[in-house]
């Protein structure tokens, strides 16, 4: 079993190796998950929104817990075909304890010339009891020329199936491991009512 700065150093000189031979995992066309064209729905803040978060590809600490997460995906205009470019995303999760911290586990990205976006979490944990409870989930605002145009959440797998929960909501998730290092890639399209 690797400890954290085994790991770490393993994760250090992939990501040298890659950024060596050219790849950038951000500027690479992404795949799409739309079946149907269903717009993002509208939610509101909830408890544990914090204006101003700082901008950042990686919303976690680097000391944590969790189990690495990388999300991709495009940001789209309600007809699934045209990319919105320079949006920007506001995010913000529970941690892999299922709390929400103050100044950490959020962050705002930018949507590239493609409308593509990324960022590095963790998986976030579920929380909550009885039918209180809320599976785990992203939650995201798309902010255009200043302007917040709807605040959303993205949902994780195992949510598929359930009530209430649309596909088009969900994440598609797979596990990746490159010498033994071991970190979930999520794919999620948004896209605006």
């Amino acid at each position: 079993m690797h400890s954290k700065s085994t790991s770490l150093i393993v994760v250090g000189m992939i990501l040298l190796l890659v950024s060596f031979i050219g790849y950038d995992i951000f500027s690479q066309p992404t795949k799409t998950t739309i079946k149907t064209c269903i717009p993002t729905f509208e939610d509101g803040d909830g408890p544990y929104y914090k204006a101003n978060a700082p901008f950042t590809t990686k919303i976690v600490p680097d000391k944590n817990n969790g189990e690495r997460l990388i999300i991709r995906g495009r940001l789209l205009k309600n007809d699934c075909t045209t990319a919105i470019p320079n949006a920007v995303l506001d995010i913000w999760q529970a941690d892999e304890t299922g709390t929400y911290r103050d100044t950490s586990y959020r962050g705002k990205i930018t949507t590239n010339a493609t409308g593509n976006y990324m960022f590095e979490t963790v998986k976030p944990k579920g929380y909550g009891k009885g039918t209180a409870y809320r599976p785990p989930h992203i939650h995201f605002k798309v902010v255009i020329n200043n302007k917040v145009m709807i605040t959303s959440e993205m949902f994780f797998p195992d949510v598929k199936g359930r009530p209430d929960f649309q596909d088009a909501f969900i994440m598609s998730l797979s596990q990746k491991n490159i010498l033994g290092f071991k970190w979930y890639e999520g794919y999620h399209d948004i896209i605006m009512p």
